[in-house]
Parts: C-alpha cells; sequence; structure tokens
C-alpha cells in the first residue's frame, strides 16, 4: 500500500486585508451613526410620539405625549402662533 502525501505550505501577508477591514469597519460604523442622527432628525417631521414626563425631587408630575409634525408646524406658522412661548 503506497503512502502518498502531499504537503503544501502557504504563506500570506494578511496585513493589508486587515487594514482594508478595519477601514471598512470604521466606515460602516460612521454609518450606523449618521442613520441614527437621520432618523431622530426625521423622527420630528413625522407622525411618531414621545412620551415626555417632568419630574421635580424624584416625583413624577407631568406625563404628555408630543406628537410634532411638518403639517403641524406648517399650520401653526400659516396661522402665526408663536414658537417658544414668549408673549410679547
Amino acid at each position: 500500500m503506497a503512502n502518498n502525501k502531499l504537503i503544501i505550505e502557504v504563506t500570506a501577508d494578511t496585513t493589508e486585508a486587515l487594514e482594508g477591514i478595519k477601514e471598512v469597519t470604521q466606515a460602516a460604523n460612521e454609518c450606523v451613526d449618521a442613520l441614527d442622527k437621520l432618523d431622530k432628525v426625521l423622527d420630528k417631521f413625522t407622525n411618531r410620539t414621545d412620551a415626555v414626563e417632568l419630574y421635580c425631587e424624584g416625583k413624577l408630575l407631568s406625563k404628555a405625549t408630543v406628537n410634532h409634525t411638518a403639517n403641524s408646524i406648517q399650520g401653526r406658522i400659516i396661522k402665526g402662533e408663536e414658537f417658544g412661548g414668549s408673549e410679547h
């Protein structure tokens, strides 16, 4: 019975490939951060709502639902309503 063996030695420099993977990973993480920021901005102009809670000395004083939409902002501007609650 013949004992046939094939031995192959492979030497590869993976430094450049690892650097490329790190760059791609960093770019992907930056994209995720940018998309998170975009999502938060877009939430202000959609029909999504946020719960807002007002606390004083650890006690819940008020809880309200805030709904900011582009249409409601536009409607307030057209009607001449003031923003920020300042009085003249």
